[in-house]
Formats: C-alpha cells, sequence, structure tokens
C-alpha cells in the first residue's frame, strides 16, 4: 500500500464519492484493512459499546465538558468501577487531585508512580494494574516512549488525559498552533 497522507488531503471526500478521493486515499489502496476494520466494528461487543459511549459524550460534551468530566460520563457509562492511574512523580499533585475526584464519583482508583520498583519503569505500572484488575487505565504525563510502553503492555484499555510537555505546561499541541513554534520546527527542517 502507498503511504497514506489523509491529513493532506483537500479532497474532503471520505464518506462521499470514492471517484473524488485521491491516489493515496486509505479508501482506494487499504481494502483488506478496511474490510477488516468493518468487520470487528460490526460484530465486536465490547468496541459496539465503547463506540456508542464515546458517541454520546461527543454529543452531550463537545465543547461543553473538560477532558476530566468527558472521563468520568465515559467510565461510568461504560459502567466501569475500577480505574487505574500511570503517572510521572513530576505531575503527583495533579495525579492526587484526579483520585480524589474519581472517588468522589464512586471509582476504586489505583495509582501507580513511573518510578515504581525504583527508576522510569513504565511496563512495571502496566503489571501493578494488570494485577489489580483495572477496567480503564489513563495516562497522566508519562514520558514520550515512557507512555508507548504502558500502553504495549497494558491489558485494559488506555487512555490518555494528560501528555507531558515541560515547555508548553503539558499542552504539545500548542506548537502546531502557535505560528512561531511551527515556523521554527520547519525551518529546521529545511536545513
Amino acid at each position: 500500500m502507498a503511504e497514506v497522507q489523509c491529513a493532506l488531503c483537500e479532497a474532503k471526500a471520505c464518506t462521499g464519492d470514492i471517484g473524488r478521493t485521491p491516489s493515496f486515499c486509505p479508501r482506494r489502496n487499504a481494502g483488506e484493512a478496511l474490510e477488516r476494520a468493518e468487520e470487528i466494528r460490526s460484530t465486536d461487543p465490547e468496541v459496539q459499546k465503547i463506540a456508542s459511549v464515546a458517541k454520546s459524550i461527543e454529543q452531550e460534551g463537545y465543547r461543553v465538558w473538560p477532558r476530566v468530566r468527558e472521563l468520568i460520563e465515559f467510565s461510568k457509562r461504560m459502567g466501569l468501577k475500577k480505574i487505574g492511574i500511570a503517572f510521572c512523580v513530576g505531575l503527583k499533585e495533579e495525579t492526587a487531585q484526579l483520585v480524589k475526584i474519581l472517588k468522589s464519583h464512586g471509582f476504586e482508583v489505583s495509582s501507580v508512580a513511573c518510578t515504581v520498583n525504583g527508576g522510569c519503569n513504565p511496563v512495571g505500572q502496566a503489571m501493578v494494574l494488570n494485577q489489580l484488575k483495572t477496567e480503564l487505565n489513563v495516562i497522566m504525563g508519562l514520558c514520550m516512549g515512557h507512555d508507548v510502553l504502558f500502553t504495549k503492555f497494558s491489558e485494559a484499555p488506555v487512555t490518555t488525559l494528560v501528555v507531558k510537555d515541560r515547555v508548553t505546561c503539558h499542552n504539545p499541541g500548542a506548537p502546531l498552533i502557535n505560528r512561531y513554534w511551527r515556523d521554527t520546527f520547519l525551518k529546521a527542517e529545511k536545513k
């Protein structure tokens, strides 16, 4: 399959006429993958439930609820009881607040620091939460790569609440929005 570049597409024909889609469109080139995705989406009850709950959260909370509220609503509507939090010790204070908030909504919450077992250990964080049989795990500011490892080894589904970015006060989208940052990165690429 050729390189896919949906982010650069100007045809905006994802749900329309396939004839209008550019040659790199996955609708033209990823038939097997998309067929398998559709099969999973239409037959897997867990996928159907998550998709349905996610849609209800988007419909009710779009541009109204902060992500913490979305997490609470999603967890309640999914019928979850046990939430795990894998956090960076640099966000311990914020994680303590999240634990209090989630507990106040009736959830059983377990939080595991990145330094579990004496050093940065995202695999250890996942294993501890796996042992506790959490039903949803939340990432709070794990380092780049550590979040990947945690997600890889977590048995429960994972969502991210905070992405660590010490430069932008944990707002990693800022360099994509702010022209100064964006231009700095684009110029660095050209050298």
